[in-house]
């Protein structure tokens, strides 16, 4: 038997989130599983809350949803309450939340069942669950992903948000319906007021944390098997060692390389989706991943910078934002002189110069990430090990892009624009 091309066949899924029925390749996530899905049938509704990039729709999708199902429970379409409204049919209510809801619980239907647009902006979610009640007698469960979307859509929006979750509320108080909600976990204080409408106020907590080291081996090693590679001990241990190392600041000023208890799991998807193309890419025979393997098809540096410089081509073309703001405020408000992650406060609408918009589809990325505190928001790279990759990257696109006059005017920049270094007038000509 041989390994079929990687083109078809890469079994690491990348930056994305595993979806219903990727299963089979969705790994190191055993206890959490167990744990969450006996969680929710006891307790009936759960309230599941985890860093940023931890892996929530991925175990919802791929884990939760098929073992929900097997035990007897249907399982209503994924909602996200953010999802944007088509245009035509914002008019019909003045509650995009609730319309949102109900479109995504309409869509597991076949195109010619499902109800009118009119029809569902007149409907209150109870109403609505109750008429499709009547078709399946099961039990059912409604998932809500994401749904931190309710603070961060419109935040001045809190007439429609009260009345969104006393709709729910009343909805979640049949005992024949179970729920779960996933949240970033910086979120969790700001939603935890408005749950008052809600059974139990969700006071059932289930908090999934980023892969420990032994998880990680899992993630790199189960999915090739699954593709019949062997991913050695060994390499898998060095990979996720590298993946671990984080830069600790000492009282000194002076900073050191040690490493972390938890591995990000996008960065390890995001690792291993580009060793497996690279390592099969030249020999598509091989049946075992090694040290050598990793060596030669680059470093952990080189695969995540990679990763960055192609999502920051993409945000330029989704967003019409130029790819070198995107980069210099990046490396300008996000990592220090010396080298370390560092903050900047988010601000109504542009932060430091860059669009809320664009820093969001850089969190949807995975390459930065919000903090709350004291009720302000801090924006801050998703982790320490971006920091060298970026500056690689950003380095290299310079040199390819920008003409001798913009690099002496970034190195002007940097130095707090010394007179010095101004470029004479024989220079400019």
């Amino acid at each position: 038997m041989t390994v079929p091309s990687t083109r078809t066949r890469n079994p690491f899924v990348g930056p994305r989130a595993y979806k219903k029925g990727e299963g089979a390749r969705f790994f190191g996530r055993g206890r959490e599983l167990a744990t969450l899905l006996n969680l929710l049938i006891a307790r009936r509704l759960v309230l599941l809350y985890a860093p940023s990039g931890a892996g929530k729709t991925s175990l919802i999708q791929a884990a939760l949803v098929p073992q929900l199902e097997s035990e007897g429970f249907v399982v209503r379409h994924l909602v996200r309450v953010g999802a944007e409204v088509p245009p035509e049919l914002a008019p019909l209510t003045p509650n995009r939340y609730l319309l949102a809801t109900l479109l995504a619980l309409d869509d597991d239907r076949l195109p010619e069942e499902r109800t009118r647009p009119e029809e569902l902006a007149q409907m209150g979610i109870a109403s609505y669950l109750n008429r499709r009640h009547s078709d399946n007698k099961a039990d059912e469960v409604l998932i809500f992903d994401q749904f931190e979307e309710l603070l961060t859509t419109d935040p001045a929006d809190q007439t429609a948000k009260v009345s969104f979750l006393a709709q729910l509320g009343v909805a979640l108080e049949d005992p024949g319906r179970w729920a779960l909600f996933a949240i970033r976990e910086d979120y969790l204080g700001s939603l935890r007021p408005l749950l008052v409408p809600l059974p139990t106020r969700l006071d059932t907590l289930f908090r999934l944390d980023l892969l420990d080291p032994a998880q990680a081996r899992q993630v790199m090693q189960g999915p090739a098997l699954v593709a019949g590679v062997t991913f050695s001990d060994d390499a898998a241990a060095l990979l996720a060692n590298d993946l671990r190392r984080t830069i600790v600041q000492r009282l000194d000023g002076t900073s050191e390389v040690t490493l972390g208890q938890t591995i990000d799991p996008v960065q390890l998807q995001v690792v291993c989706y580009r060793l497996w193309e690279r390592t099969f890419a030249a020999n598509n025979r091989q049946r075992t991943i090694g040290i050598a393997d990793i060596e030669q098809a680059g470093n952990v540096d080189e695969a995540i910078r990679f990763y960055y410089a192609e999502r920051v081509a993409a945000i330029e073309v989704e967003a019409g934002v130029r790819e070198r703001e995107i980069r210099d405020w990046i490396e300008e408000r996000l990592i220090t002189m010396g080298g370390l992650r560092g903050q900047v406060l988010r601000e109504p609408e542009i932060t430091g110069g860059l669009s809320n918009a664009v820093i969001r589809a850089l969190e949807n990325a995975h390459l930065v990430r919000a903090e709350e505190r004291r009720g302000a928001t801090w924006f801050e790279l998703s982790h320490d090990r971006l920091i060298a990759p970026i500056l690689a990257d950003n380095a290299r696109w310079r040199q390819q892009n920008l003409i001798p006059l913009q690099h002496q005017a970034l190195r002007w920049n940097k130095h707090g624009r010394p007179d010095s270094m101004l470029l004479q007038v024989d220079a400019l000509l």
